[in-house]
């Protein structure tokens, strides 16, 4: 083997790596999935509001429900592969960043005299915090793309 062409194998597996990222983050990204995560927010953080028993009675669906998206998402995966430490770190900063928006609007019902704050923080979360995924992980991908043509 030259050294052109391990250069060239080398230059082949970037460029398939960086089609799998790609790959991924269209997948990851598409609104199906997102909006399923919003609706499992809106589920289980409206419920806090609903009497005892009825609380704890939403964790089964909102489980149901994750667990179907996670089988989902996996059956329809073209690209299967560990997330980077990065990815991870990110992963983590939205979720923490999540449930402060949603604290901070339900403390803002609840300051506002409204009957059901939780309810109101997670539709309000819900409906704000899904156009920004979308415009982030377009961004993302977006990003994945640039680092490609690279």
């Amino acid at each position: 083997m030259t050294p052109d062409d391990a250069q060239a194998a080398l230059d082949d597996i970037r460029k398939r790596h960086e089609q799998s990222r790609a790959a991924e983050a269209r997948h990851s990204s598409s609104p199906f999935y997102l909006g399923v995560l919003a609706l499992v927010v809106l589920l289980s953080y409206a419920s806090y509001d609903l009497p005892n028993p009825w609380g704890g009675a939403m964790l089964f669906p909102v489980v149901m429900l994750l667990a179907l998206l996670a089988f989902v998402y996996v059956r329809r995966a073209p690209v299967l592969r560990k997330p980077s430490s990065g990815e991870l770190l990110g992963g983590v900063a939205s979720g923490i960043l999540l449930v402060a928006v949603l604290q901070g609007l339900a403390a803002a019902a609840r300051a506002g005299g409204l009957p059901a704050p939780h309810l109101v923080a997670a539709a309000v979360g819900s409906v704000v915090c899904l156009p920004v995924a979308i415009r982030a992980c377009r961004g993302a991908g977006a990003l994945i793309r640039q680092q490609a043509g690279r």
